[in-house]
């Protein structure tokens, strides 16, 4: 837990029935929620606000899943003989060249991922796993959802942040 370090005082609070819990305004790190993933996924990061690709590697064509060296681009961990069992997972980038426009890794396959968003009475996935034979779970268009207390194999998490304003500024002096 963030803050005196007891579990209860983290980045959400419970403002329900233990199942319904809302962000801390001051969090430092947390799940994101739906829209945070689908835009660190799939936005085109070009200034314009409804541009977004259909897959999460920047781009609107069908990802494959070839491990090669060097990564050619627009390839994503699904279909299970991406590598070798008997966990098919990838490491974190290990599609070099497949990031989305912001940066991230492995949004498309390799495990579903949570996100803070409910829907009906389940938590939201997105992303597809390694398992997963079917492109489709990859497009931006798809949304999956599972209850938490049925987790399994498949299944991860990413955490975000929001840069401190110092590190911000100590980046943008490293660009100058």
């Amino acid at each position: 837990g963030q803050g005196d370090g007891d579990t209860e005082s983290g980045a959400y609070i419970n403002i329900g029935n233990q199942t319904t819990f809302a962000r801390q305004p001051d969090a430092k790190w947390w799940v994101p929620s739906e829209d945070e993933w689908y835009k660190a996924a799939y936005h085109k990061n070009d200034g314009a606000t409804g541009n977004y690709w259909d897959y999460p590697t920047g781009t609107n064509a069908v990802p494959s899943n070839q491990l090669l060296a060097p990564d050619p681009g627009n390839n994503a961990n699904f279909n299970r003989y991406t590598s070798d069992g008997p966990y098919y997972t990838t490491e974190v980038g290990e599609f070099e060249n497949s990031e989305s426009p912001y940066g991230t890794f492995d949004q498309g396959g390799n495990l579903w991922e949570w996100n803070e968003t409910a829907i009906g009475s389940s938590r939201g996935l997105r992303g597809s796993s390694w398992r997963n034979d079917l492109s489709k779970y990859l497009h931006g268009a798809y949304r999956n959802g599972l209850d938490p207390a049925d987790e399994g194999s498949l299944i991860g998490f990413r955490v975000a942040t929001v840069p401190e304003p110092s590190t911000l500024a100590l980046l943008a002096a490293g660009v100058i």
